[in-house]
């Protein structure tokens, strides 16, 4: 049977702690164990792309672009955009197709972007800070879902050389 990526990642990090930290007398030393510790966890979270980390992104990306279709369907001059089709992905597609999706759904909101640079001027404000409003959101949200799924640093470990 084979051990998971993350759960390979987990034993090197418990045999850093439980063995090599605690023969260690020297801060530097220690502090430098920890760091590697705390490269480990984050290469345990990024070495691979996760389908759910994905969906996330997609689905707050979904959500965005729908809201903002939705906003600015009575407008006289819209983006002329292609907006994600299909029906919503799963974990079971492929890490490709989720990344290809993803990617789409950034182009389209940084077209989204675009547009409404050159566009908000004409439009009537409270139109503009709703537009305004979800791509903010969708930007957010994209940032929210990767500090969410990022290992909490390890920087009072690594200058201290202690376990905190």
């Amino acid at each position: 049977m084979n051990n998971s990526f993350p759960r390979l990642i987990d034993g090197m990090c418990t045999t850093l702690r439980q063995e090599v930290l605690s023969r260690l007398d020297d801060e530097f030393a220690r502090g430098q164990v920890f760091g590697v510790i705390n490269l480990l966890n984050t290469f345990k979270v990024r070495a691979d792309w996760s389908a759910g980390f994905l969906l996330q992104q997609i689905s707050a990306q979904r959500k965005a672009l729908d809201a903002l279709a939705d906003l600015t369907a009575e407008l006289t001059t819209t983006p002329v955009l292609a907006a994600p089709t299909g029906g919503a992905p799963s974990a079971l597609s492929s890490i490709g197709e989720l990344l290809t999706l993803r990617d789409d759904g950034n182009r389209t909101i940084g077209a989204w972007l675009a547009w409404f640079d050159d566009s908000r001027v004409d439009m009537p404000p409270e139109t503009a800070i709703s537009i305004e409003r979800h791509l903010l959101l969708a930007m957010r949200a994209e940032v929210d879902i990767e500090l969410k799924n990022a290992p909490r640093p390890l920087f009072a470990e690594m200058s201290s050389g202690q376990e905190a």
